[in-house]
């Protein structure tokens, strides 16, 4: 009889805490967790040797406008190894927005501390962008602006923007420049 009266006390118990949790769940879908990789500092900046993801169209792997037969991809890593960050270069081919979307999502949960982002459908990418944003990784859009998701007042979901300029190498300089003042933990400024 006590066995019994134990085991209903028990499975009522069990009832009661699947229904208080149920009722205690979030609204939105929390981000990824993180696989730091670099120890953030305490002046607002990130390790000297960060992961800096760069998130480009399919036409970033052909040779670039330079001149030198390097296309931007091979100049963004070659560039930001020199700056002494560790690159991680993701160049979309068949179908762009799909492996973009999957490009980011990865860059955030490997820990990158800065995503720079040329988006070939931005209206895509809302929800991975604010997962990032979520996850404390800053985003530069290159070449035109990215779309909220709805939490900004800017209408954006970069923190930063840059034009391409008229060369690749102006666009690679200028994002290197901007990524190394938000090592530093400096404010940029937007080119």
């Amino acid at each position: 009889m006590r066995r019994t009266a134990a085991a209903v006390l028990t499975a009522a118990l069990a009832a009661l805490t699947v229904v208080v949790s149920g009722c205690t769940g979030t609204t939105t879908a929390a981000p990824t967790p993180v696989r730091s990789t670099d120890l953030t500092s305490s002046d607002g900046g990130f390790a000297e040797n960060a992961v800096i993801g760069v998130v480009l169209t399919g036409d970033a792997a052909t040779p670039g406008d330079s001149g030198d037969g390097r296309s931007l991809a091979t100049r963004f890593r070659e560039e930001l190894t020199a700056a002494g960050f560790r690159p991680d270069i993701r160049v979309a081919g068949a179908d762009e927005a799909a492996r973009q979307r999957s490009a980011v999502r990865d860059l955030v949960q490997t820990g990158a501390k800065a995503l720079l982002v040329r988006a070939a459908d931005p209206s895509t990418l809302r929800s991975e962008l604010r997962t990032a944003h979520d996850a404390g990784v800053v985003v530069v859009a290159l070449d035109g602006p990215l779309p909220s998701s709805g939490g900004g007042n800017d209408g954006l979901s970069s923190d930063y923007r840059l034009d391409g300029g008229d060369s690749d190498a102006q666009l690679v300089s200028r994002a290197i420049e901007m990524v190394t003042s938000l090592q530093r933990g400096e404010e940029p400024t937007e080119q």
